[in-house]
């Protein structure tokens, strides 16, 4: 999963101008719901994630990771496509990789993704949030014929750019690395 995860997101490719700033660095919020093993219902929409605010770009980066970490779990992509904007070709690299390997029977057991400290900085009409990515140890099948192969837990600095329009925010794009 740690090299699907890594090759996935070295497909992305995103241009950033101009910085208007640097808030102060986010903690991760150690409040959030349970895990999407145990739940086959969506993560729902915390008030904090529907903010303009750098607070808000944070919390809608968790919210979009435990969104991610449900279509994995459960091969329900609706809710990725819902926060996900259509030219994100990291998102769409994740919906297409988590419905065939739902489609082919496959599964993942652990592997969740969670964000570490997250540094958010203002670009035009994004914001980039960087974070050092924390990933579970796991086990994933790609189909219900293969092996489970496990994985330990690693850690994956990444760069997420998000767009608030229409009262909501959206993923544009996320990138491997720091993205200056």
């Amino acid at each position: 999963m740690r090299r699907t995860f890594v090759l996935h997101l070295a497909l992305a490719a995103v241009l950033l101008a101009g910085c208007s700033g640097q808030p102060a660095p986010r903690e991760p919020d150690s409040t959030e719901g349970a895990s999407p093993e145990a739940t086959t219902t969506p993560p729902p929409l915390p008030e904090a994630a529907t903010q303009e605010t750098a607070e808000g770009a944070a919390s809608f980066v968790d919210y979009y990771l435990a969104v991610l970490n449900y279509a994995a779990h459960t091969g329900d992509t609706s809710p990725l496509r819902a926060v996900s904007r259509s030219d994100c070709e990291g998102c769409a690299d994740y919906i297409r990789h988590y419905e065939e390997r739902a489609e082919a029977g496959g599964r993942i057991e652990g592997g969740d993704f969670s964000a570490g400290e997250i540094t958010v900085t203002q670009y035009g009409t994004d914001t980039s949030l960087q974070t050092k990515l924390l990933i579970d140890a796991g086990a994933v099948s790609e189909t219900a014929e293969s092996d489970q192969k496990q994985f330990d837990a690693s850690t994956e600095t990444v760069t997420f750019i998000a767009r608030h329009e229409g009262g909501s925010w959206s993923m544009a794009q996320f990138v491997p690395g720091a993205q200056q």
